[in-house]
């Protein structure tokens, strides 16, 4: 779709415009977190930007508000947080005299991510024998309600890909990793390091284990190392 094809389209979808003149504001576009999830105590900072009728954006000052008391707003401005532990939310920004469309499906409330706890032994050995390593498993858990984190992400990465590339590998190939947790805050499917077919793996490998709050805030316990060796 072209610029000014987007901004009609947005401009529909809002229902209402501030048109002063040819260059007055005619769409919003909501910029918001992908997916939308908010965790309580954790501040998101909403982002929307506004058109004009030539499809340029405008530099002029966008304000927030929800119909929903499951979101609190820390200001107008687009600071974001929740006290619950579960539930949903919408928001709704407003430039001018121009509000958006109220965000639909809107935002899923989650239990706050309170730690990043490697469930296995932090060494493993991967024998001559076999393909992979054992599951390099970690839990994003919470304090309360106290349990796992499901549909949240876990970042895995070989710390020296240099040395590994070509050697050893996660699944897609890759030796950057972001896996999705279940229920018990774990991923699934497990994640493993292989081993390149016909290669010979380095002596020891490192993987580090990481994780962020919506708002992009680490997760106490992040920066936890694997250390697999392969006599």
């Amino acid at each position: 779709m072209t610029r000014r094809g987007l901004v009609a389209a947005l401009a529909l979808l809002a229902g209402c415009s501030d048109i002063s003149g040819s260059k007055g504001v005619v769409a919003l576009e909501l910029r918001l977190p992908s997916p939308p999830v908010v965790e309580p105590l954790d501040t998101l900072t909403l982002h929307a930007v506004a058109y004009d009728i030539d499809g340029d954006s405008l530099d002029l000052p966008v304000y927030w508000r929800t119909p929903d008391t499951t979101l609190i707003l820390v200001d107008s401005t687009g600071r974001m947080t929740t006290a619950l532990t579960s539930g949903t939310g919408r928001v709704q920004a407003r430039a001018g005299n121009l509000y958006s469309a109220v965000s639909s499906p809107g935002f899923t409330i989650r239990p706050r991510s309170d730690t990043l706890r490697l469930t296995v032994p932090d060494t493993l050995t991967v024998l001559a024998g076999d393909t992979a390593s054992g599951p390099l498993d970690a839990a994003l858990e919470s304090n309360d309600p106290a349990g796992g984190i499901s549909g949240a992400g876990i970042l895995y990465e070989v710390v020296d890909t240099a040395a590994a590339r070509g050697l050893v590998r996660f699944a897609g190939d890759v030796l950057v990793f972001r896996a999705t947790t279940a229920t018990g805050g774990t991923p699934s499917p497990a994640v493993t390091l292989r081993k390149v077919p016909g290669a010979t793996p380095p002596a020891t490998v490192q993987v580090r284990v990481s994780a962020t709050r919506p708002s992009g805030t680490p997760v106490p316990g992040s920066g936890q190392l694997f250390t697999l060796t392969f006599p």
